[in-house]
This record gives structure tokens, sequence and C-alpha cells, in this order.
């Protein structure tokens, strides 16, 4: 999520140094998607559709819509930590070639006797005084 987060940043300053932001969420979302374009070249991300239309998108339910993207919940412009934080997740919707995510490790956590059923006793694997568990959480996701 950081990665998404850095681009969203930039192109959120980038939109409002540039052009601004009208509070007209067709055009405020075209102009968001000209900078997210620009920022993706040279990197590993890449869009997953080479068209969105907006106004399906604002317009129909999210079950009649080709793209399944929600956009009713965009916030408004001026909340600017707001703002950044559902353009980072907008964009992670949207793209692909970004860093995995970090594998889960719930098969290496122990649990209690009385937390499993014995057909899980096989699929557990302790974990060496939470080292592992620790050293999960230290990796950085970048």
């Amino acid at each position: 999520m950081p990665q998404y987060l850095r681009i969203a940043e930039k192109i959120y300053q980038n939109v409002k140094e540039k052009k601004g932001f009208t509070d007209d969420h067709m055009e405020d979302l075209n102009n968001l998607m000209i900078e997210l374009r620009h920022e993706l070249k040279g990197t590993k991300l890449k869009l997953l559709y080479n068209y969105i239309d907006f106004a399906e998108l604002l317009i129909k339910p999210l079950q009649e819509s080709k793209i399944k993207l929600d956009l009713s919940i965009i916030p408004q412009s001026k909340n600017t930590q707001e703002f950044v934080l559902w353009l980072a997740s907008f964009i992670e919707r949207i793209t692909t070639g970004g860093q995995e995510k970090l594998p889960p490790i719930r098969a290496k956590v122990t649990l209690s006797s009385y937390d499993y059923e014995e057909n899980y006793r096989s699929v557990q694997h302790p974990v060496n005084n939470g080292e592992e568990i620790i050293e999960y959480f230290k990796k950085k996701d970048n």
C-alpha cells in the first residue's frame, strides 16, 4: 500500500497545481487518470483497463457495470488526506504488477488444543518463540 500512497500523493499534488479540482467528479476523475497514466510510465505497474467510462460507473448500479468500481464514495478533494487514501485504494484496484502482499503466516501459528480439531493438527507448524512472526512484521512493504 505505501507505493500506492506515494503515487496518490504525487498525482493529487500534480492535479491540484496544474488544473485544480473542480468538484465535478467526471472532470476530476479524467484529470486524475491523465496524471496516473503519466506516473505509471516506466514502472512495473500497468492499468487493468484501457478505458474507464466514469459516467457509466457514476450512474449505473455496481451490479450492472462491466468494471466493478464503486465511485459513490469519492471524498471531496478539499479533504486532502481522505482523498489521497481513497485515490491510493482506487489506484490499487485498477492496476496490476505492484509489489505482492506478504504471505499469510496463519499456518505457522500454533493454536491452543481447544482451538482446533484433529484434522488441523497436521497442518499447523510451531513457531520458535515468535521469531518468525516478529520478522514477518519487520519486513517493509514498499
